[in-house]
């Protein structure tokens, strides 16, 4: 048997390839023949954005949690609608404050406290809506997503944990996206005043 990467559940990593859809707008993974497998349902607004993944039968499998005032941009991952320590399963944040075509990120899970190395890091490429996600420092590729919606989860991979890592990647695309447009309408506005 290959390495197993469970996160989440041990459940949730298929001994094969999983093709999965993601539909950011609605919240909703779907497996290959289209059926649901995961939604985001969001919560009210709270001092940190909150969103839950719950499975197709309703039930909550992590909560989310974007800290909006880090420079970093961390989100931590708690089990089912937690928000206990004792209940962190990963957190994630840009590897640095700065990026331009390609947002790195780093995932560390909850015992890796020192956070000197990540346990799994996910480089996504702005101009084509497609992102890889790796083990590690590593170049063990654990699953990819192409064209902003087809998800493929390697063998023996927690593919719960890839869904809200993907969730993850796109709310801090969307925040990125905010800041970048601030940052250039200043610019302009600056080189504007120069005459």
């Amino acid at each position: 048997m290959a390495n197993q990467f469970s996160v989440i559940s041990p459940s949730y990593c298929a001994p094969y390839a999983l093709n999965l859809q993601i539909n950011t707008e609605k919240g909703v993974t779907y497996d290959i023949n289209g059926n649901p497998v995961f939604y985001v349902k969001d919560a009210l607004f709270t001092l940190h954005d909150r969103r839950v993944l719950y499975d197709n039968q309703g039930n909550s499998i992590v909560t989310l949690y974007k800290k909006n005032m880090t420079l970093h941009g961390r989100c931590q991952v708690f089990k089912g609608k937690s928000n206990d320590s004792s209940e962190l399963l990963f957190s994630v944040k840009r590897s640095s404050m700065i990026q331009y075509s390609v947002m790195k990120l780093d995932v560390f899970l909850a015992n890796n406290r020192n956070e000197n190395v990540c346990d799994f890091r996910v480089n996504f490429c702005r101009d084509k809506s497609s992102c890889i996600v790796y083990a590690s420092e590593s170049p063990t590729i654990v699953a990819t997503i192409n064209g902003g919606l087809n998800v493929l989860v390697y063998p023996y991979v927690d593919y719960a944990f890839i869904v809200a890592l993907l969730m993850i990647v796109n709310e801090m695309k969307d925040y990125y996206d905010e800041l970048m447009d601030v940052a250039l309408g200043v610019t302009f506005a600056a080189l504007g005043n120069i005459n």
